[in-house]
């Protein structure tokens, strides 16, 4: 009897040694994230994507090899701009880069983040972070990151300007900085950025606003003839992810893109405020003038761009947006 378990045993332990070897490890699964961009790639702003992404491929193939992908499916041409954080929420993608601009009607308090005067690492450390994406969770979003940009924006125009006054100029707006336009008595014009060559070409808009850097990437600049200081606000490009995805993920992995998504907005601060003090001689030496308005006018210009701006925000969420305000303003 003996003798035969014996046999039983050694003929079981021969069987499972011949699975294992023809099955062999257990594969761990493959998590596969699609993603869009509110860029096309030849945009400035891609790059900081790419920062992303490249941080991690390089940390998962150090820790946990083909465990995770971030698929790019594309741009605004994949799917359009406005349409990108929607489709994020309906887990058509998993995940999105855009502005906060392109989403305000979806939550409008993320407005708040181009009123920051922090850096993203130093929201993360004052725990905005962790408020700002509380208010994404509602809405079936995980607010992954900000990434960027660290510049200002700026007014670009046709003709010139003295003071702090636009009356009679049709500027090109997105909602990013629709209130500062109109609370410098200008008259904004909602168009896309793939339209704006042409109205200006057409003289339909006098002059237009966006980031200190990427006027030609869309060749903006063979249309623009002054460029005003001061800049104001601050470029606010968040990184979303579908929330039941996050939820999804393995806790190691949740951790890794975490981690990366940190260091990425450490690396894109200091990437494109050096892309910053390389285009302005450029712009320069493209005839391009820079309009420095006189300190009064100048001060003027920057507190109707923030006053209007809370404004804004306080007047659709006013418990919100006081948090928000207390969170990114510096106590005076």
């Amino acid at each position: 009897m003996g003798k035969r378990l014996s046999v039983l045993f050694c003929a079981s332990l021969f069987t499972f040694l011949v699975l294992s070897m023809v099955s062999g490890p257990v594969k761990a699964e493959t998590f596969t994230l699609k993603a869009v961009t509110g860029w096309p790639k030849t945009a400035s702003e891609y790059k900081a994507f790419t920062i992303f992404t490249d941080l991690v491929e390089q940390m998962v193939a150090k820790k946990y090899p083909g465990e995770l992908k971030i698929q790019y499916v594309g741009g605004p041409e994949a799917v359009k701009t406005m349409d990108q954080v929607q489709a994020c929420q309906r887990g058509m993608v998993d995940m999105v880069f855009t502005t906060n601009a392109y989403y305000v009607s979806v939550l409008p308090e993320v407005d708040a983040l181009k009123l920051s005067v922090f850096t993203p690492a130093e929201e993360r450390a004052k725990g905005a972070w962790a408020y700002i994406n509380q208010l994404h969770e509602k809405i079936g979003l995980y607010y992954l990151s900000r990434l960027g940009l660290g510049i200002q924006f700026h007014l670009y125009l046709e003709k010139p300007i003295k003071t702090a006054d636009l009356k009679g100029f049709n500027i090109r707006v997105s909602p990013m900085y629709l209130q500062v336009i109109k609370g410098l008595n200008g008259n904004p014009v909602a168009i896309p950025p793939t339209e704006v060559y042409s109205a200006l070409e057409r003289n339909v808009v006098d002059g237009y606003c966006w980031p200190s850097v990427g006027i030609r990437d869309w060749g903006w600049d063979k249309q623009t003839k002054y460029v005003v200081d001061p800049g104001f606000y601050q470029v606010p490009n968040p990184l979303l992810m579908n929330l039941n995805t996050w939820n999804k993920l393995p806790k190691k992995l949740q951790n890794l893109l975490t981690e990366a998504a940190a260091e990425a907005e450490k690396k894109v601060v200091a990437l494109f405020d050096d892309l910053a003090k390389q285009e302005r001689p450029i712009l320069l030496k493209e005839g391009i003038q820079v309009i420095t308005l006189p300190p009064v006018e100048g001060e003027k210009f920057v507190k109707v761009a923030y006053d209007e701006g809370w404004k804004d925000i306080l007047g659709k969420s006013p418990q919100t947006g006081a948090k928000l305000k207390e969170m990114l303003t510096k106590k005076k």
